[in-house]
């Protein structure tokens, strides 16, 4: 059932987006009742974190290859991946075009706040092996990988080949001459 009704608010959101996102749509998608939903998720913005958690969680790798390039690599395939895939692309033009909403806002930021780990979990293992300095800040890593994929991918559109390689190589090398 739990399953039924996430993949359910995945169609709706792709359809409608979150205004719009009804309950009685997605337990008529669901075939289940809506009181069913409103038990396990008591507010729409419960039942919609609980989706994109998930879909991050089924999409995001969050690897552990025994070197930060390969750990970023494994990161930003995923990301590539994600974000050209149809639930990804509804999940970024939601977010672009309803991101204001307060409590869209609220679930994003919260599911921000839970993502926190992975990205410290990578930062600290290659702490621990001795690849960077002990004060890299770890989501921030992560958000200029994310940025620079999502810009080629959406802004930009030229995703070209090569590209999470030259990202992650510019980050872990910058700009210095080779």
């Amino acid at each position: 059932m739990v399953q039924a009704v996430l993949t359910a608010t995945r169609a709706e959101l792709a359809r409608v987006g979150y205004r719009a996102l009804r309950i009685e749509d997605v337990a008529a998608l669901a075939k289940v009742h809506k009181t069913t939903i409103y038990r396990r998720w008591p507010e729409k913005q419960d039942l919609v974190r609980e989706t994109m958690l998930s879909l991050f969680q089924e999409n995001i790798a969050v690897p552990d290859t025994g070197s930060l390039r390969g750990d970023l690599l494994a990161v930003g395939y995923s990301m590539v991946r994600f974000a050209t895939h149809p639930d990804g692309k509804s999940l970024v033009r939601m977010c672009a075009t309803e991101g204001t909403e307060p409590e869209l806002r609220a679930i994003v930021e919260s599911l921000r706040s839970s993502k926190e780990a992975p990205p410290r979990r990578i930062v600290e293992n290659a702490i621990a092996r001795g690849e960077v300095a002990p004060d890299l800040d770890p989501e921030l890593l992560v958000s200029v990988l994310a940025g620079a994929i999502h810009h080629r991918l959406f802004i930009t559109q030229r995703a070209e080949e090569g590209l999470v390689e030259r990202v992650v190589d510019l980050l872990l090398m910058g700009a210095k001459p080779r």
